[in-house]
């Protein structure tokens, strides 16, 4: 293979790690202030991305001549929308459980998870929804005539968007308010609440933004890939649960390092070997790693990403 064959590998990897990184740091959001598992962000990622197809094509028939805009418009809506159901079913499924075993919760979210699939099945009739291709004409940026580097402006930006939402997550997590009482809570929740900080309010914050990024990260595959099908969510969810534990699950930074590796464990997986049996080797690779590093390769970010 070509050295523009590798590239063009390396360049499919940062997409793909970009989605699992906004999944992935749901989970470490919301294990940070309760020290429990949420099983249902894959399918609220997925439910996101039904909403930006559903939206779309409903804009796109009032809006013949426009492709961008109610694309823009339902990814935007699709966010604030699974943020919404997110801080509900905070208040009605994750909050009672909180001090619960942590099975109790497991299960909860499982059955969450499965409740909305089975609303997305059910109100697009157990179809897969497709969305028009926008921006999606390739551009050379390199390679050659053989092995050229090729890129959509739909590819880059929708990477641009998803590495964007990852520093903001990071620079929100390290220096705004919110973020310290996040850590606080993390490290102590018993003496936070001593300290005046509402723990309530912060499980419920959190949660609703690790809502927001599944959401983020729904939207954009929605958008870039054009598809999306209801029973993706368990996929997703355990996927990027298993990046989230690889990652240490208290360091945001951990969850985005879990995603680029198995996003570039995937995509040169399918690219070198067979993309048929990509997700079993995803799943021995990341159990494997379990297994040698049980508190996670970055387990010493524990502090959660001050910097």
């Amino acid at each position: 293979m070509s050295t523009g064959y590798f590239l063009q590998q390396c360049l499919n990897a940062l997409t793909v790690s970009a989605f699992y990184s906004l999944v992935a740091v749901a989970y470490v959001l919301m294990h940070g202030v309760t020290r429990r598992f949420s099983l249902a962000f894959g399918a609220l990622a997925v439910w996101s991305g039904y909403v930006v197809i559903n939206i779309s094509l409903w804009l796109m028939v009032r809006m013949p001549y426009a492709t961008v805009l109610p694309v823009g418009l339902a990814a935007i809506f699709a966010v604030i929308e699974t943020a919404a159901v997110g801080h509900v079913t905070e208040r009605l499924v994750v909050r009672p459980l909180i001090r619960q075993p942590s099975l109790a919760m497991l299960v909860a979210t499982l059955g969450l998870a499965l409740v909305l699939e089975e609303l997305m099945r059910i109100q697009n009739g157990s179809r897969e929804l497709w969305l028009q291709p926008i921006l999606n004409v390739p551009m050379r940026i390199g390679g050659s005539d053989a092995f050229p580097i090729l890129v959509t402006p739909i590819q880059i930006i929708v990477l641009a968007i998803a590495i964007g939402l990852c520093a903001l997550i990071v620079a929100f997590i390290s220096h705004h308010p919110f973020g310290r009482v996040w850590r606080a809570t993390s490290q102590d929740p018993v003496m936070a609440e001593l300290a005046g900080v509402d723990v309530g309010r912060v499980v419920g914050a959190s949660f609703a933004l690790a809502a927001a990024s599944a959401g983020a990260a729904g939207a954009l595959l929605a958008i870039y890939y054009g598809a999306v099908s209801f029973y993706f969510g368990l996929v997703i969810g355990l996927k990027t649960l298993f990046v989230a534990v690889v990652g240490g699950l208290d360091s945001v930074r951990g969850a985005f390092a879990g995603a680029l590796m198995l996003g570039v464990l995937e995509t040169f997986w399918s690219g070198y070997v067979s993309a048929e049996y990509r997700d079993v080797a995803s799943f021995v690779v990341l159990t494997g790693l379990l297994i040698l590093f049980p508190a996670g390769l970055f387990a010493g970010a524990r502090r959660v990403d001050h910097a």
